[in-house]
């Protein structure tokens, strides 16, 4: 046998006693392989058929951990070790995989060689048996200190699970005690209050806002917030309101929305985006009042105002129309006591001064009804939407109880240059009139159209108000916008007179006409913005 061979076997423990003769004897079943680093000798679940004696490197031991899908080293041999021995015992599939760690060379002998060397030298087998039990009896040892190491790892690691877990109790608790108290306070604000996830969909839907839109929460969670506020003045004003919270802005500003059963509400809206710490999107927040009856309230108070300053004037124009009366009666005076007496050579002078004086009156009156040049604040907006915004004030008073208001409005109008404040008394006074011309129709039968076109021979924008009511006679109907001219008991004549003047000043024309079905139509015809597009227009829903 080979010198390093002889040398390397005598010493190991499993070989000590055997016979140099035997050992020449097994040089023929010795196999002598050599493995680079790193590659595999057996794998586990192999046949287990060899036993390994490292003649120079070193070999680990592996056993696969399918725990946590990776291998654990269970032990590395140097050279004049050995690996496989169970093999020598039993056939059974290997353990665990064995590669070389670096260069190695291994002596190789299988089991059915090492079993006739045995047979042929018993004493043998008691050397084998007591070398394995040994290693068997320190593997058993290494195994119960690993197992007393990892129980001792085990038992700490479940007494900090035991404390993670109590605190996160007690977080959990906290934070369902913090959203019971969230939810009360969301619950009962009489703000209403919209709340989307990240990808934009509904999941807080408060009290308030089921009020204020009609929806249940089942109805609205998992839609977006643009199929629960529905501008109706201000086309793209949710696009404003998504651009400005993508800035991480926050949006306000009051708009008209439609409602789940189609009413109109006027709401202030604040938007707001919440973000997370890695600086992406954790939640949208909408929130606001309905303030409506505020709104039909400013409106009326506007009126009133305008009333009260019509008021003013009015008492002012009374006291110069009294001091001209006063004139005119004090020369009647005189004239009756002139006559009584029968001095008839002072009653043409007296006449000639009541004439004056009412002359002065009548200069006086008239040049009140020629002041019509008011100041004009122009400004560019869509006509359709600005009627639509006068209605949702006009329809709640009393006025129009019982009134069916109808809307045939043309949506490719072009935008509309003129006086908000000014149109709206035009508008105010035709539908005024309307109303008060159906007054003596049955209950339901009181209606008015209102109707918006586009005339593009005179690139002009009609607007026709319709009614059905006692209608005009021919000859009103050439009298209807002159001076003091009215067919209503306690009218003035000055509603549809200052409607003339309003169109007048706007470089329009304002006409009336006999209804067929009934009733009157007036049309109001105005200069549209042909130059400007529909959809660039911005509307100032205020």
């Amino acid at each position: 046998m080979r010198g390093t061979v002889f040398n390397l076997l005598i010493n190991i423990p499993v070989f000590s006693g055997i016979s140099p003769e035997l050992f020449y004897k097994m040089e023929k079943a010795i196999n002598e392989r050599e493995f680079s680093r790193g590659e595999l000798i057996f794998n586990e679940g192999d046949p287990g058929d060899a036993f390994y004696i490292i003649k120079s490197g070193a070999i680990e031991i592996l056993k696969g951990d399918p725990s946590k899908n990776r291998q654990m080293r269970l032990a590395i041999r140097g050279e004049g070790d050995f690996f496989g021995e169970m093999s020598l015992l039993e056939d059974s599939p290997r353990f665990a995989c064995a590669r070389a760690v670096r260069d190695s060379v291994v002596l190789e002998i299988s089991r059915e060689d090492f079993r006739n060397l045995v047979a042929k030298n018993p004493p043998m087998a008691m050397e084998v048996m007591g070398v394995l039990s040994s290693r068997i009896r320190e593997a058993d040892l290494q195994m119960i200190r690993d197992l007393e190491k990892k129980n001792e790892q085990l038992e700490k690691t479940n007494k900090q699970l035991i404390e993670t877990t109590q605190k996160l109790q007690k977080s959990n608790e906290n934070i369902r005690s913090a959203n019971k108290f969230l939810e009360t306070i969301i619950s009962a604000s009489q703000f209403f209050i919209i709340v989307t996830d990240k990808a934009g969909k509904i999941f807080i839907f408060n009290n308030a806002a089921k009020r204020v839109f009609g929806y249940e929460f089942n109805e609205v969670a998992g839609c977006e917030i643009s199929d629960i506020i529905k501008p109706v003045d201000i086309e793209d004003i949710m696009d404003d309101l998504e651009r400005a919270l993508s800035r991480s802005e926050t949006w306000s500003g009051e708009l008209i929305t439609t409602t789940k059963d189609m009413t109109k509400r006027f709401i202030e809206l604040i938007g707001a985006r919440i973000l997370d710490e890695k600086g992406e999107i954790f939640t949208s927040l909408y929130m606001g009042l309905d303030v409506t009856e505020e709104k039909n309230i400013e409106h009326q108070m506007i009126l009133l105002d305008r009333m009260a300053t019509r008021g003013e004037m009015a008492g002012e124009i009374a006291h110069e129309l009294n001091n001209y009366l006063a004139l005119v009666q004090g020369n009647l005076e005189l004239l009756k006591m002139n006559f009584e007496v029968g001095k008839y050579e002072l009653l043409e002078d007296k006449l000639n001064s009541i004439q004056s004086g009412l002359e002065e009156m009548t200069k006086f009156t008239d040049g009140l009804m020629m002041y019509s040049n008011p100041e004009i604040n122009k400004e560019t907006f869509n006509f359709n939407i600005f009627i639509e915004n006068e209605l949702f004030f006009l329809r709640p008073q009393n006025r129009f109880d019982s009134v069916d208001i109808k809307c045939e409005l043309d949506q490719d109008l072009p935008p509309l240059v003129a006086d908000r404040s000014q149109l709206q008394q035009v508008l105010i006074n035709l539908l005024n009139n309307a109303a008060d011309a159906t007054r003596n129709n049955d209950r339901g039968q009181r209606k008015i159209t209102i109707r918006t076109s586009y005339n593009p021979q005179e690139k002009a924008i009609l607007l026709s108000v319709i009614d059905n009511g006692c209608g005009l006679t021919e000859e009103n109907v050439t009298k209807v916008f002159s001076q003091h001219f009215t067919t209503k008991e306690r009218g003035h004549g000055f509603g549809l007179l200052a409607v003339k003047r309003v169109i007048k000043n706007h470089r329009g024309r304002v006409w009336v006409e006999d209804n067929p079905a009934g009733g009157a139509i007036f049309h109001v015809q105005l200069p549209a913005d042909i130059a400007r597009k529909r959809q660039d227009v911005t509307i100032n829903s205020k």
